[in-house]
């Protein structure tokens, strides 16, 4: 009797148990923050796909995988599958694991309780002892520095990860808050230091953050973020059990008594002010604002067809190099500007980001005489203060003179040699015996060299043959080894300077033919450096600083336009097409034609009387 009991309970049990076509449970009820659990979804093999998009809100879905299974009752064959979900809980306290729905079933709701880290212990010593057990060993936190920001505006934010002593980090990574709208910048290098919470010893790493919001309103962010792993011996068995499918936190754990975690701060919410001023287009909140400016060449006179470069430098605390506005001068009758290229950097001191934007500006006088340049003002709100500011570059006054190129750039012109040909009235001149000449025809007389020689030849007139032989024999040698020292030494400088000389060709002939390339590319940035190296090439000692200047060394109006036009599409803020064939044209018409000045010096100078 007691057998067929058993059995009838047996045959319904399974009945039961089979009629639940979609069920849920946990791997545990009562979670540390930051660690996960597992959860179990079952169903039919032929059930509908679960919905587990209502766990976003409440939970971090860490892991996702799928087992199937199959049990033979009552001479039936029955299937079913298992979704194995890793969660993590978003916040501590009492949450509710949500129903999820396959089809037209639904699972019961799950209540859990996660403990929050750096939480105070009981003093009881039984329930200290279990609530140091429940205790997370690993936690974040976070502190902002201002939860009313404006719009730009730098947000500091420190995020800390506690971990506890006894079951140290092996690996992982912090992940800072983000959120659309939302720009972020690390700040510094990470802080190691310890603290004690509640007689709990953590390793705490500080890292810093500067947020920036570039729209108003109140903004959620995701919570600051840590995914490693830390060591932790007891692991072991849940780990190589849940790895067979039996239970366990599941396969995000690891191996070798280590556990691998996630764990996240509170979500950090802003309420972002909107910009209190706008000067201009453009919206700055800064703690400073600086602005400064070199100048090449580095004096305060100039002449006119020198160009002028002013190099504009802004930094602003607080705000990143991509919101300070672009440097623009005002336009004045006396000069032309062209904006040059702009470089831009973030740097970073105690008090958070300092970004940094440079621009070249060149400025070419039109006319001499006193020429004010522009001054420059950058309107900026101090967030400290509250209150619109200036930054200001003051107006330079610089003084042009007339001439066409500046007096240190002037070079001599080459000398000619000129041959004047006489007409036949003209008389021979008078020849006029050289000095050198006169000297050979008309020796001294009794001179003192000649009486020192005398007198040597007296001294040894009655030595030996064999010692004058053997004198005579040095002497000789001296002189010829100087000879050939002599000549050795000229023929090495002739050597150099014929090697100079042809290098020289060889890097003329590869700036004009870089000079060629570059025009018919339409290449003006190319252009420019070729001429300029030509012009270092053929003037080393005093090379032209500008295309101006180069133009007129030549002595070119046509190159003069064609260097213009090239200043004026590489400077112009909306440059025209250009067009390199005319200022090629023009380069060849002005450059001097080496092969017909080396001619013209094999030409024979004419007879002075001509038959």
């Amino acid at each position: 009797m007691k057998n067929r009991m058993l059995f009838l309970f047996l045959v319904m049990f399974a009945l039961c148990r089979n009629a639940v076509a979609f069920e849920a449970s946990v791997s545990r009820t009562v979670i540390p923050e930051g660690e996960s659990f597992q959860l179990y979804l079952r169903q039919d093999g032929n059930g509908a796909k679960p919905d587990i998009s209502v766990l976003n809100k409440d939970f971090l879905i860490t892991m996702e995988r799928k087992s199937y299974k199959s049990s033979y009752v009552n001479g039936k064959t029955q299937t079913f599958n298992e979704n194995i979900l890793t969660l993590v809980p978003k916040k501590t306290g009492k949450v509710i694991l949500p129903s999820i729905q396959a089809g037209k079933e639904k699972t019961a709701p799950i209540t859990l309780t996660v403990i929050a880290g750096g939480q105070a212990l009981p003093d009881d010593p039984v329930a200290r002892q279990k609530a140091q057990t429940a205790q997370p060993n690993v936690f974040v936190r976070y502190t902002l520095e201002n939860k009313d920001p404006y719009v730009g505006q730098q947000i500091p934010l420190t995020v800390r990860l506690y971990s506890f002593v006894q079951t140290p980090l092996l690996d992982g990574t912090v992940l800072p808050p983000k959120a659309d709208g939302v720009t972020v910048e690390q700040w510094g290098d990470v802080n190691r230091f310890r603290e004690k919470i509640h007689a709990r010893t953590y390793d705490v790493l500080e890292y810093q953050f500067l947020l920036f919001a570039q729209k108003s309103g109140k903004l959620e962010l995701s919570p600051a973020q840590f995914r490693g792993s830390v060591s932790d011996p007891d692991t072991k068995m849940q780990e190589i059990e849940d790895l067979f499918g039996m239970g366990g936190t599941g396969i995000f754990s690891g191996f070798f008594g280590q556990k691998n975690i996630v764990v996240q701060s509170e979500p950090i919410v802003l309420n972002v002010r909107p910009a209190a001023s706008v000067a201009g287009n453009y919206w700055l909140p800064a703690t400073d604002v600086a602005v400064s400016e070199d100048l090449t060449p580095p004096k305060q006179t100039i002449a006119l067809g020198e160009a002028l470069t002013r190099t504009v430098t802004v930094m602003a605390s607080g705000v990143q190099d991509s919101q300070i506005p672009d440097l623009v001068f005002a336009n004045g009758e006396k000069y032309k500007q062209y904006p040059g290229k702009t470089d831009s950097k973030n740097l970073f001191d105690d008090e958070g980001i300092v970004g940094v934007k440079t621009r070249q500006i060149v400025f070419m006088p039109t006319v001499a005489g006193n020429i004010d340049l522009p001054p420059l003002e950058i309107s900026w709100f101090d967030v400290k203060t509250g209150k619109m500011k200036k930054a200001v570059l003051p107006s330079r006054t610089i003084t042009v003179t007339g001439d066409d190129t500046p007096e240190s750039s002037i070079a001599e012109p080459p000398s000619v040699q000129t041959t004047v040909i006489p007409s036949q009235d003209q008389q021979e001149p008078v020849k006029k015996e050289s000095e050198f000449a006169k000297a050979f025809s008309e020796p001294p007389e009794n001179t003192a060299e000649q009486q020192a020689a005398q007198a040597f030849w007296k001294k040894h007139a009655d030595h030996s043959p064999f010692i004058l032989f053997a004198a005579g024999i040095v002497a000789g040698g001296t002189v010829v080894l100087s000879l050939w020292l002599l000549f050795y030494f000229l023929m090495l400088k002739k050597k150099d300077a014929v090697s100079l000389s042809e290098q020289k060709k060889k890097n003329d002939s590869a700036a004009v033919q870089r000079l060629k390339e570059a025009c018919r590319s339409g290449s003006a940035e190319g252009a420019k450096q070729a001429l300029l190296d030509w012009g270092r090439i053929h003037w080393p000692d005093n090379s032209p600083l500008t295309l101006s200047e180069l133009a007129s060394r030549l002595n070119s109006e046509a190159l003069k336009e064609e260097t213009d036009s090239l200043n004026r599409a590489l400077y112009a803020v909306k440059p025209d097409e250009w067009n390199g064939e005319d200022l090629w044209l023009a380069f060849k018409f002005a450059r001097p034609d080496e092969k017909k000045n080396a001619e013209d010096e094999k030409i024979p100078v004419p007879p002075l009387y001509p038959n």
